[in-house]
C-alpha cells in the first residue's frame, strides 16, 4: 500500500468518524466521552459518563464513571442530585460540591453541554492523538537526537487530521532548528555549518512577529501572561518554540569554530540574538 493511498484512507476515515461523532444524538444508558480540550493540550480534561437523562434543550445528564482531576468543572457542569431530578440551581446542591476540580460521583450526576459530548471511542482516540502530539513537541524541546524531520512531518500531518493546524508553525520552526544542528543521516553539524540555517530560523521568527504583533507582544512580556498564552494553541506552542530556537541561536553564535562561516551570516545572526533579547 503506497503512503499516499494510506494517507488518503486515514483522512477519509477520520473525516467520517469526526463528522458522525460530533453529530450523534445519544440515548439514555449510553456511555459517552465529554471533551474539555485546552489550548495548551497539557491541561486537557474529560469526563466519561453514562447518560441518565436528556434535558429539554438537548444537553445530557451523566452519571460519572471517570474523569480528569484538576480541571474546574464548575464553569461547564451543573450538579444534579442522583435519581432526584433536582437541578443545581439551589444553593444546597452547590454546597455539596465545594471543590469543583473534583466530581462527587457517588452523590451527584452532572449536566453537560451537548456540544462537548462525543462517542466514547472517538473521544478517547482524539485525546490520545492530542497527547501524542504534545509528547512529540516535548521531545523536540528536550533535544532528543532521534527526533528527525520525518517524524516532525508526521506530527504535522497528525495535527491537521485532528483539527490542530495551529501547531504547524511551531513544528515548522522545529524542523528549521533540526536542520540547523543535524545534517544527512543525523550527523551533527560543525559549528560553522549551523550559522546559515540558524539565521534562516531567526528570519522566520522575525516574520512571525511581523505577521502577528500579539505573538510578539506575548513573547517579549516580562512576566509573561500565561493565562492568555495557555488559552491559544498556536501562541502557546510558538512561544516555547521561539524560546528554544533563540537559545540555540545564542549558543551557536558564540560557539568556537564558527570562523569558517560567512562573516555576514555570523554578524546578522548576532544582530538577531541581540534584537530579540528579552
Amino acid at each position: 500500500m503506497s503512503s499516499r493511498f494510506y494517507i488518503a484512507v486515514v483522512i477519509a476515515i477520520t473525516t467520517f468518524i469526526s463528522t458522525s461523532s460530533f453529530a450523534s444524538k445519544f440515548k439514555v444508558g449510553e456511555t459517552v466521552f465529554v471533551a474539555f480540550p485546552a489550548g495548551n493540550i497539557k491541561d486537557d480534561a474529560f469526563i466519561v459518563g453514562k447518560v441518565t437523562k436528556i434535558m429539554p434543550n438537548g444537553d445530557y445528564q451523566l452519571s460519572v464513571i471517570d474523569y480528569v482531576e484538576g480541571h474546574d468543572y464548575g464553569v461547564s457542569c451543573v450538579p444534579m442530585i442522583k435519581n432526584d431530578g433536582t437541578t443545581g440551581k439551589g444553593d444546597d446542591i452547590w454546597d455539596m460540591w465545594t471543590d469543583t476540580t473534583k466530581l462527587k460521583t457517588e452523590e451527584l450526576d452532572y449536566v453537560v453541554s451537548q456540544k462537548n459530548v462525543l462517542k466514547l471511542g472517538y473521544g478517547k482516540t482524539y485525546f490520545i492523538e492530542r497527547n501524542n502530539l504534545y509528547i512529540v513537541f516535548g521531545r523536540w524541546l528536550s533535544g532528543a537526537p532521534m527526533l528527525n524531520i520525518d517524524r516532525i512531518n508526521m506530527a504535522i500531518k497528525t495535527a491537521k487530521l485532528n483539527n490542530l493546524e495551529a501547531m504547524e508553525p511551531a513544528f515548522e520552526l522545529a524542523k528549521m532548528q533540526r536542520k540547523g544542528l543535524y545534517g544527512k543521516n543525523g550527523r551533527p553539524l560543525y559549528p560553522f555549518e549551523t550559522i546559515k540555517p540558524m539565521l534562516e530560523a531567526m528570519q522566520y521568527v522575525e516574520q512571525l512577529f511581523i505577521d502577528d504583533p500579539e505573538l510578539a507582544k506575548l513573547w517579549r512580556q516580562r512576566p509573561r501572561d500565561w493565562k492568555t498564552i495557555n488559552a491559544d494553541t498556536r501562541i502557546y506552542f510558538l512561544v516555547q518554540a521561539i524560546d528554544f530556537v533563540y537559545e540555540n541561536a545564542w549558543n551557536q553564535v558564540y560557539e568556537e569554530g564558527i570562523e569558517r562561516a560567512d562573516p555576514k551570516d555570523v554578524e546578522e545572526l548576532l544582530d538577531y540574538v541581540k534584537k530579540f533579547k528579552r
